[in-house]
């Protein structure tokens, strides 16, 4: 008979304490989580500069996502700087808003932001928004077939207990086969396959997950991308962050299982919460995957909307990081 190692024997022991921790802390973590406050305003900026094209460029166009009222989020107090004429336009799939700029023949660095006052809910499940098509179909890197498929049978969510009690088995198993990491090579695509399979990645990386297996289990589930914000009056914001609903009874209930893998050793109470609830210190600007741009882009469809994106005479640029800025402040009290 093999020996298992000292060590394969303390890591199992640490995986099934920290399961166990969770189970205990899920039936009690409405008492022990730090409450989220209720509401959150704040304004946010978002702004960008894009360098000048190369001698002789003939069409530079940009787009930049603009975040709408919903029952999540107010917005008000939208004003639109631009160093060109620019427009306000609505994609028809997912009806996410941008601002696009044409520039013909262009010889200057362009200039591009928004700022607005946003009034961020808490989130426990009220959305009540329609269930779109796409949020029950297969994305480019989260095909249903083959292993999502496969893991919805062997997880047992594709049939019996409430929609509920089956996505909590699906973050369950995202929440203790994934590490947030972002080394690992390929993270940040959103890749099902890879998440599966490396077990790394960010919040792109835990949702693909999340959003596989819940749709092919016939759950829906909406992807959306905004920014976090810090407990801090004001600040800057380094990144993008994601998180996902589910739909159960007509109500979008909420995940964000790479925030509560952060938190799972230290504090299970909190990652238990992630299920179900998000705090409000976070801003949506796009939901879904696969977008197209309005007016349409000539390069594929965008794996998620979030970041500038810009094109020169039809060819994908990209926009250095110190290109954009991405700050906030809070209003009132």
């Amino acid at each position: 008979m093999r020996m298992l190692s000292r060590r394969t024997m303390c890591f199992g022991c640490v995986a099934i304490a920290a399961a166990a921790l969770l189970m205990a802390a899920r039936v009690a973590s409405t008492e022990e989580a730090p409450a989220a406050p209720s509401k959150r305003t704040f304004k946010f900026t978002y702004s960008v500069k894009i360098p000048a094209p190369a001698d002789g460029s003939k069409v530079l166009e940009a787009w930049i996502p603009v975040p709408q009222t919903d029952e999540l989020q107010k917005v008000s107090d939208l004003k639109v700087e631009a160093s060109v004429p620019h427009t306000v336009e609505t994609e028809p799939e997912y009806g996410n808003k941008m601002i696009h700029v044409k520039v013909e023949n262009p010889k200057a660095e362009v200039s591009l932001s928004w700022s607005a006052v946003i009034e961020r809910a808490a989130d426990v499940g009220q959305g009540t928004g329609a269930v779109h098509p796409r949020f029950t179909q297969p994305d480019k890197l989260v095909p249903l077939d083959g292993k999502a498929a496969q893991m919805a049978t062997e997880l047992g969510v594709k049939t019996g207990g409430t929609v509920r009690e089956r996505a909590q088995k699906i973050y369950d198993n995202v929440l203790h086969t994934m590490f947030y990491d972002k080394v690992a090579e390929g993270w940040g695509k959103g890749d099902f396959d890879r998440a599966c399979t490396v077990g790394k990645g960010n919040c792109t990386d835990f949702h693909a997950k999340f959003i596989g297996i819940g749709r092919a289990a016939g759950i829906p589930v909406r992807f959306t991308m905004g920014f976090p914000l810090s407990g801090d009056a004001k600040g800057l914001v380094g990144g993008y962050h994601c998180w996902a609903h589910f739909h159960d009874a007509g109500k979008w209930v909420p995940v964000d299982i790479s925030e509560a893998q952060k938190l799972l050793e230290k504090d299970p109470a909190k990652a238990a919460w992630f299920f179900g609830n998000l705090d409000p210190d976070r801003v949506s600007v796009s939901v879904g995957r696969d977008v197209t741009l309005a007016p349409k882009q000539q390069g594929t469809p965008l794996l998620f909307f979030v970041y500038p994106y810009v094109e020169v005479d039809g060819k994908k640029v990209d926009v250095a990081k110190e290109a954009r800025t991405f700050a906030f402040e809070n209003v009132g009290s």
